[in-house]
């Protein structure tokens, strides 16, 4: 049985609570989800949503470099979306990113954690 192992590199957000970057186990490496924020811990990078989904992409990039691997090893995504509405937007720049055959991808809409802890 292969061992675990775990993935870290300070080209992505380091994680400041309980999960992995990556882990791989064999020949197979699940990343965690990234937001569009500066690897450095700074917050939410300028510019807007683009810029946003540009840097989560960036961060998952960086974290599969770190693992020998590449997006064009990507099997399947799962989007995150706290506005479904920019569906199109994000479908377009994810499209600068990956090729065909596309991962296989699930895209949902959910609230902001920020919002939902305020309610608590």
């Amino acid at each position: 049985m292969p061992d675990f192992e775990v993935i870290l590199t300070d080209k992505a957000p380091v994680p400041s609570s309980g999960y992995s970057q990556a882990i791989r186990y064999g020949d197979l490496v699940v990343t965690s989800g990234y937001l569009g924020t500066h690897p450095d811990g700074s917050g939410v990078v300028p510019g807007g949503f683009e810029a946003e989904v540009r840097q989560a992409i960036a961060n998952v990039q960086a974290v599969l470099e770190a693992a020998g691997c590449s997006l064009s090893d990507v099997i399947r995504t799962t989007v995150s979306l706290t506005d479904i509405n920019k569906f199109a937007e994000m479908d377009r720049i994810y499209r600068d990113y990956f090729s065909v055959p596309y991962p296989a991808r699930n895209t949902i809409g959910v609230k902001e954690l920020w919002a939902v802890k305020r309610k608590v």
